[in-house]
């Protein structure tokens, strides 16, 4: 199902939501544009792609999991609101079913129950995207698409239409395109580039600073720490984003690390990315918005070494097999 919306009226219809929801939308701030709550639609930052993406409304950093005193342990899951996340891309909308394949904790599964998913189509390309080449699916509450003066609303489900029920109804929906994209990804055959020597150009500039995984919406690894309360009785378990980038985070009992190379944690960030999620849960874990490689310091872009290494790929001597050729020749 589709409604119209003349683009003029926008702001009166998120003025009505916000009576009843907890709006959040993009905002800028000391020049960092993110997801926050808004009391006024006036407060709402146009922008193609936020930096920092939405997956801190859902996994806020230093969330409170846990509290511990008298000897008894409380499972602390907060109030929550019904809440209206306004404004989300085709790429950060495919981020959230990404995390939601694998996050089962109360907390998340109770935001995610009580947030209503409304996307905005990309008119123009931001030249970091490549979201065209992740196999981007159709996933929403609610989708805006710009046509002229009106704005097409695509209805995803029951709590999306009940935002817009009193909408007038398209009479015949028209099909709504992929967003155009500036870059490419080739995934084809990328397994076998695995051992490829080309990826120690972008390991040499990698400074392990982990702003690829802070930046990225589908990175969602955690460590839990307990900190003590300043009364000294209360000790608390809080979340707090982790990085598989960085050399601590296979570390285990005994100072062994399990990726203690630079090598060795790239490549398991991207391959994790476009191909081990994949095999596991059928699509890729990367959704193109291409945040890593906007914020890199060093300027790293792994997707154009993967197109680099489809377009001329390099024969691999130590899988050679002589044996094999012989045979084949008789």
């Amino acid at each position: 199902m589709q409604k119209i919306l003349l683009k003029e009226n926008l702001n009166e219809l998120i003025k009505t939501w916000i009576k009843k929801y907890e709006i959040i939308a993009p905002v800028k701030e000391s020049k960092i544009s993110r997801f926050k709550k808004i009391n006024s639609p006036n407060e709402i930052y146009d922008c193609l792609l936020t930096d920092i993406p939405a997956k801190t409304h859902f996994m806020p950093e230093g969330e409170t999991l846990l509290e511990h005193k008298d000897k008894k342990t409380i499972e602390i899951e907060g109030k929550i609101k019904k809440t209206i996340l306004f404004g989300l891309r085709k790429c950060d909308l495919n981020a959230i079913q990404v995390v939601d394949k694998v996050m089962f904790d109360k907390n998340y599964i109770n935001k995610r129950k009580n947030t209503t998913l409304v996307g905005f189509f990309c008119e123009n390309p931001d030249k970091y995207c490549f979201c065209n080449s992740m196999e981007l699916q159709d996933f929403y509450d609610l989708y805006f698409y710009p046509q002229g003066k009106n704005y097409i609303i695509s209805i995803g489900s029951k709590k999306g239409e009940e935002l817009v029920k009193h909408l007038p109804e398209l009479k015949k929906e028209i099909k709504i395109p992929n967003p155009k994209n500036f870059k490419k990804l080739n995934t084809l055959d990328i397994e076998k580039y695995y051992r490829d020597e080309r990826w120690k150009a972008d390991v040499r500039k990698c400074l392990s600073c982990t702003a690829c995984t802070a930046y990225c919406p589908t990175c969602n690894c955690f460590d839990i720490k307990e900190l003590i309360n300043s009364d000294i009785k209360t000790i608390q378990s809080k979340r707090f984003h982790s990085s598989c980038m960085s050399k601590n985070f296979s570390l285990v009992a005994g100072g062994k690390s399990f990726r203690d190379s630079r090598t060795s944690r790239f490549k398991h960030f991207v391959f994790h990315k476009v191909l081990y999620f994949k095999k596991q849960k059928g699509r890729p874990m990367c959704i193109g918005c291409g945040r890593c490689l906007r914020v890199c310091p060093t300027k790293i872009d792994w997707v154009n070494t993967i197109n680099k290494m489809n377009r001329k790929p390099l024969f691999n001597f130590s899988r050679f097999s002589f044996k094999k050729l012989k045979e084949t020749n008789k």
